[in-house]
């Protein structure tokens, strides 16, 4: 991989907003057209560094565990990471423009989508609170 030492960090406020939007719209547009697994996984490992690929890769993790579920003690239990990494990615699940949710509601298949989603209050409530719904959750189970 080639290295541009000469390329400091950019920070968003200091470039002009049309040369951003022109940027970003490129980046956009190249993004979109990948069409395969491999494809994407060939250009995101030549685009970004090892560690910028876990940190996204940690930000779709923690982003299924909120759509599943998990409270935010759980979360950072298990991938250790902080409360403000929880929090912010649950604030661009619930108000951002929509892509986290949109992409992670592409379940597989149904079944997948019905496990990581439920459907109706009652589903939610039941991955919210097993514990709670003990014998609710292992009927569900058997009738599978």
């Amino acid at each position: 991989m080639i290295e541009n030492k000469n390329m400091s960090k950019k920070k968003f406020y200091e470039i002009k907003p049309s040369f951003r939007g022109k940027l970003l719209g490129n980046f956009y547009k190249i993004i979109s057209e990948i069409k395969n697994e491999q494809d994407a996984k060939n250009f995101l490992k030549d685009l970004l560094t090892p560690g910028e690929s876990i940190m996204i890769a940690y930000r779709v993790e923690i982003a299924q565990m909120l759509l599943i579920g998990f409270g935010y003690a759980d979360i950072q239990k298990k991938l250790k990471v902080s409360a403000g990494t929880v929090n912010n990615v649950n604030k661009w699940l619930c108000s951002g423009f929509g892509g986290y949710m949109k992409e992670l509601k592409k379940a597989k298949n149904q079944k997948q989508r019905r496990q990581v989603m439920p459907t109706t209050e009652w589903g939610k409530l039941k991955k919210k609170y097993p514990a709670h719904f003990l014998v609710f959750n292992l009927l569900d189970e058997i009738k599978k």
